[in-house]
């Protein structure tokens, strides 16, 4: 081969391989960084502390923000999500068990709960605590 034509195919070559790594660079910027959690994800990671303190079987109960209609949906599915989340125990919709999961979304004074007979055993923040039925033991 000659020169001519040797330097000719590199040429080629090297305008391809440049056009290729042009492409790659614009699909990269075109795609996320990384993948944004979904938002069964982000409501996982809300229990990921209280799942840590929970022994690996048994049963607790569930309480949300007082008022909530029972036949709200989103306090439905906020509630089969937590079950998910702290699988295997099983929840169970219901204040009338030794240990119970709030999840509340408006402010809940300490007060407030031990006027209902909780004890508050621990916050996790976003809403998340651990309660004590005083009235169960």
């Amino acid at each position: 081969m000659s020169p001519r034509v040797l330097g000719a195919v590199l040429c080629v070559a090297a305008v391809s391989l440049l056009s290729v790594g042009r492409f790659f660079f614009q699909v990269a910027d075109f795609y996320p960084k990384a993948p944004s959690p979904d938002g069964v994800t982000d409501f996982d990671n809300r229990f990921a502390g209280l799942r840590a303190m929970l022994p690996p079987k048994g049963i607790i109960g569930y309480m949300t923000d007082p008022g909530t209609p029972p036949n709200d949906t989103n306090a439905q599915a906020e509630y089969h999500l937590a079950q998910y989340a702290l699988a295997p125990v099983l929840v169970a919709y219901s204040p009338d068990h030794r240990f119970v999961v709030g999840n509340f979304h408006q402010a809940v004074t300490t007060g407030s709960l031990r006027d209902r007979g909780f004890k508050l055993i621990r916050e996790f923040g976003n809403g998340i605590v651990l309660l004590e039925n005083e009235k169960v033991r």
